[in-house]
């Protein structure tokens, strides 16, 4: 259960939206009494934009800041994005319908109870204390639950059938081949202290048989590795600076303890954990996760982009405005947040 809903988000807050204002050449459906906007048949109600303005106050007060004055153009900017956006939230609602997506009663209500539980501990009345406090009423909160659950299952019938082929992962591996080029590297641990007498004197304590990674957790002021008995992993010699690469890809053997190495970090006891390896192109095969997930998470966005632009489209030809309301202003995607239970 999340306390913030950011209205301006469809499912992944993949696309940027604007304002979407009407266009001409399709008959619109004229706007009811008490509504706003109406877009195909659904009607955005007055009490729709007095809602959703009352939580963005709230959050303007609870950052401290001054909400914009009535009859502002500042306020102007936020009402014409918070009338975008229920324009567009509209539109998708109904395209989602149009695909057969249902989001039931019994499945708003489970997700609400599971919300009460984990944001109240089940606790009924602090739920209640919470939404008079917000000044939402539990309508809301359910409508934005169905929403989300709508987003939700939008965002999976586009994306489930969503496939990379072979040919398609070879072909970006070969466009790309630069990003899988990997230099000359090592596996090592490293001891860094500040003076040369505490390096020796580790140095000593390793020959005569203590163990590397308890003295690497004692000793070390390297914060990036002490806590993992001084493994760095495996470094490309390019990354390091001079005076460790020379010892690490010298001839210091695997298994053995350089003696005291001073860089502009301090003195480094070395220990190589593995073979120099020559530097190479990483093989399709080893890469091939990495590349399946990039482009999957391409593809998705991608599907999820066009359905949302036609989304829109249909709002901008299909949506009529109450005399004062068209949005006059063009907008990014609105950031005015309301305080949900969802």
């Amino acid at each position: 259960m999340r306390t913030r809903r950011y209205i301006a988000i469809f499912v992944l807050a993949l696309v940027a939206a604007t304002a979407l204002v009407a266009c001409g050449g399709t008959k619109k459906n004229d706007v009811p009494a008490g509504a706003i906007a109406i877009v195909g048949s659904e009607p955005i109600t007055k009490a729709d934009l007095n809602f959703v303005i009352a939580q963005a106050q709230a959050q303007y007060k609870q950052a401290k800041k001054t909400f914009p004055a009535v009859g502002s153009k500042s306020y102007q900017t936020v009402q014409d994005a918070i009338i975008a956006q229920l324009v567009r939230e509209s539109a998708i609602r109904q395209q989602a319908t149009k695909m057969g997506i249902k989001v039931s009663s019994a499945a708003v209500d489970s997700q609400l109870k599971q919300g009460i539980q984990q944001q109240f501990k089940g606790n009924q009345a602090k739920y209640e204390a919470y939404l008079k406090k917000q000044n939402i009423t539990e309508e809301k909160v359910k409508e934005s639950i169905r929403t989300r659950l709508i987003d939700q299952k939008v965002y999976e019938a586009l994306v489930q059938n969503i496939l990379i082929s072979p040919s398609e992962m070879k072909d970006y591996y070969n466009a790309h081949k630069s990003s899988y080029e990997v230099g000359e590297s090592r596996a090592v641990s490293n001891i860094l202290v500040k003076t040369k007498a505490k390096a020796e004197s580790i140095y000593q304590q390793l020959k005569a048989g203590a163990n590397f990674a308890k003295l690497a957790k004692k000793y070390s002021t390297d914060t990036g590795s002490k806590t993992n008995g001084g493994k760095l992993g495996t470094i490309e010699k390019k990354s390091l600076v001079k005076p460790f690469a020379n010892v690490l890809f010298g001839k210091l053997k695997t298994g053995t303890y350089s003696k005291p190495v001073q860089t502009a970090y301090g003195w480094h006891i070395i220990y190589p954990t593995g073979p120099i390896v020559k530097a190479h192109l990483k093989p399709l095969s080893e890469v091939s996760t990495t590349i399946d997930q990039t482009l999957l998470s391409t593809k998705k966005t991608d599907a999820v982009t066009s359905w949302v632009k036609k989304a829109e489209k249909y709002a901008a030809d299909n949506t009529n405005y109450a005399s004062g309301f068209a949005p006059t202003t063009t907008t990014s995607t609105s950031t005015v947040a309301t305080t949900t239970t969802s």
